[in-house]
């Protein structure tokens, strides 16, 4: 009997090409689906109101309505009307919506039920926003305790990128989630002298904003500067945000110009160069959800130097080199950053990286969506 092909309407806030660990998890499961042979179409908010074809998955994008913080956006009035008026006749197996907050997932739940097919929500937050003005975080947490429960107990099947996302929505909602961890493109392991630790070589890679961990990175290296003079690196920041101004004023106060290169935005091939060998110094303090820089960093041979964060102790538990800091100080960051550069870890092994990869992944969703069906 040959396997079903599903057709997995996404319904979600965004999309590329606006960049985010959020939008790459959407935009690789999509495509991994399409090209294992299942019909993909996504509804999402964006620029370009035209309907378009890419990386085989069918893609709508809807101006978007008062935006907030350059984070949430609103759909035009008759959005579930209209998704559910052009899907009605497209064999739609499943709805797919991210993150519990967002409009969007609003409108997919809603969607799910008027073409009467399973909605499967992946959530991506490990606890309530963080690092927002004071206004956004409360009014984000009334959405959490009113709509985004909603979304949660009424989804077909709850996905978690994390334990600790698993976690969150437990003590949210009541519901317990399937593991569905982040994962990347299936990598070329490379073996070349290049692509050896370069433990003298720093990189952040992230958005720019207050939580992420840009000024305790740079108040470590201040202090591996004047505690080790001897000790020669360098610090690569990667990423854009609003903080960017006070990121570069704060390089000069320190006196870290000659150490610290402030690259800003650069292409996902930049951000590969980058960290091929490096040591990838991840402080961030935000709800994160997965961050797939991690598994970018293993990719390319590099160690991870971070916080306790979602997924880096299941990631160590797999062989990965990882040093997870016991406390979110500068001091144990700049311990370990030390501790990276003097005794780097075995890189991960090829068949490590492939359980972290889309084609195992997309091959998993499959799995529930059968289920569902069953």
């Amino acid at each position: 009997m040959n396997a079903p092909v599903h057709h997995v309407l996404f319904i979600v806030n965004s999309y590329p090409p606006r960049v985010g660990g959020l939008e790459n998890h959407v935009a690789s499961l999509a495509a991994s689906l399409a090209a294992s042979g299942h019909r993909v179409t996504v509804f999402t908010i964006g620029e370009d109101v035209k309907g378009t074809k890419e990386q085989g998955v069918s893609v709508t994008r809807l101006r978007g309505n008062l935006p907030i913080a350059s984070v949430i956006a609103f759909p035009p009035l008759g959005t579930t009307r209209r998704i559910r008026t052009e899907m009605e006749n497209e064999a739609v197996t499943a709805v797919s919506t991210h993150t519990r907050f967002f409009p969007m997932s609003l409108v997919g739940l809603l969607v799910a039920k008027g073409l009467q097919v399973p909605l499967i929500h992946t959530e991506h937050g490990s606890a309530h926003v963080r690092g927002v003005p004071l206004f956004i975080s409360i009014a984000s947490r009334v959405v959490d305790v009113t709509i985004g429960r909603a979304i949660l107990r009424r989804a077909s099947a709850v996905l978690a990128v994390s334990e600790q996302v698993a976690d969150f929505v437990r003590r949210l909602a009541g519901v317990s989630s399937i593991l569905f961890y982040n994962a990347i493109d299936a990598p070329e392991m490379e073996t070349k002298s290049e692509y050896e630790a370069d433990a003298n070589r720093f990189v952040f890679v992230g958005r720019i904003v207050p939580g992420k961990g840009w000024d305790d990175l740079l108040d470590a290296s201040k202090m591996l500067r004047d505690e080790l003079p001897e000790m020669r690196f360098t610090v690569e920041i990667l990423g854009d945000g609003p903080d960017l101004p006070r990121l570069t004023e704060r390089v000069k106060r320190l006196g870290l110009t000659d150490v610290v290169i402030v690259r800003g935005r650069v292409s996902k091939a930049g951000v590969h160069a980058a960290l091929c060998g490096a040591v990838l110094v991840n402080p961030t303090r935000l709800a994160e959800g997965f961050q797939t820089t991690l598994l970018e960093a293993l990719a390319a041979g590099g160690q991870v130097v971070t916080y306790p964060a979602p997924g880096v102790k299941r990631l160590r538990d797999d062989g990965a080199p990882v040093w997870i800091a016991k406390r979110t100080s500068i001091e144990e960051l700049a311990r370990l950053m030390i501790q990276s550069r003097t005794q780097p870890l075995p890189r991960l092994s090829a068949d490590a990286l492939n359980r972290w990869t889309w084609p195992q992944r997309s091959r998993q969703y499959v799995g529930i969506l059968d289920l569902l069906h069953g």
